[in-house]
Order: C-alpha cells, then structure tokens, then sequence
C-alpha cells in the first residue's frame, strides 16, 4: 500500500496513472485528512469508478463531511445501485453530512426501490432531523415491511413530539 507523506502526494497519486492500490490508498488517505480539495475528483469516482473505488471515494466524502455537500447529487444516485456493500457506504457518507442531505433523504422515500427507501430511513433516523418526519409517517405505511421497520426506528431516533405523535398513528 502506497504511503504519502502530504495530501500533495497522495492528490497527485490519484490523479496519475492506472495503479489501482495506489489510487485507494491516496483516496483513503485524503479523506482520514478531510482533504476538501479533491471532492470534485472523488464525486467523479463516486459515479464513474468500479464499486470498490466508488465505496472508498463515498467513505472520504463522508470523512470530509458537510464541506462534501456539492457531493449530494452524486451519493444519492449512487445510492440507487444494486451494490449492497455500496449502498452502504453511501448511505454512512449521507449521515456523516448530515442535515444537508435530509431534502435528497426525504424524497429518496419515495423511491421505487425499497433498498433506497430503507438506506434513507436509515439515514434520516441517524441524522435525526426533525424536518424528515412528515416523510417518514408517510413511510410507516409503505408496502414493504422493512421500510415500516426502519421508518418506525428513524422516528424513534427522532423523538420529537411531532415523530412520537406519528408513531401513534399506526
């Protein structure tokens, strides 16, 4: 695994060359340093990259956290892929932003994919925004009985009196 010594090192490793470790490591590295620079390139990756890239570069936009925020559009597209393992990392980078992400949270509920709409349950409830739980009570009625149970559990992580009041509504 590559090691670098300044974000100067590992930015030029992930732009150069082909090397597959070394672009991980520069990514893994850029992100632990909240390297704000380079959300433009790891939002590219997060679209264009093979899942493993795509992951590593979620995860970075996650550590870089609310500065990543240009990154919104990318990670809740990306949050529609078939890629378990991706989902999930994208769904962390969205709780890591936070509150930014709540408005692509709350309409990702309304997604076809009850993958998505559990991810953005999920989310919600960990960001805990008051904001989502219209959404979320309209969530407690969705066809698919996981997305009831994490809307049910994002409302509790809430507790607001509007979320408490919702979850008496079912």
């Amino acid at each position: 695994m590559a090691s670098f010594q300044t974000a100067q090192e590992a930015w030029t490793a992930l732009n150069s060359g082909d090397d597959a470790e070394a672009r991980a490591a520069a990514i893994i590295y850029l992100g632990e340093r909240q390297y704000a620079p380079a959300v433009p390139r790891l939002i590219e990756l997060v679209r264009q990259a093979d899942p493993g890239t795509r992951y590593l570069a979620a995860k970075a936009l996650g550590q870089i956290g609310d500065e990543a925020e240009a990154a919104l559009p990318a990670l809740l597209e990306a949050l529609r892929d078939n890629d378990m393992f991706l989902r999930a990392g994208i769904t962390g980078a969205l709780i890591k932003i936070g509150p930014p992400a709540v408005p692509g949270l709350t309409n990702a509920l309304f997604d076809p994919s009850s993958a998505v709409k559990r991810a953005a349950c999920k989310a919600l409830g960990k960001i805990g925004s008051k904001r989502a739980v219209p959404a979320l009570k309209f969530s407690l009625r969705d066809g698919n009985q996981g997305v009831r149970q994490f809307a049910r559990e994002a409302l509790e992580r809430i507790d607001s009196p509007a979320a408490r009041e919702a979850l008496k509504s079912v």
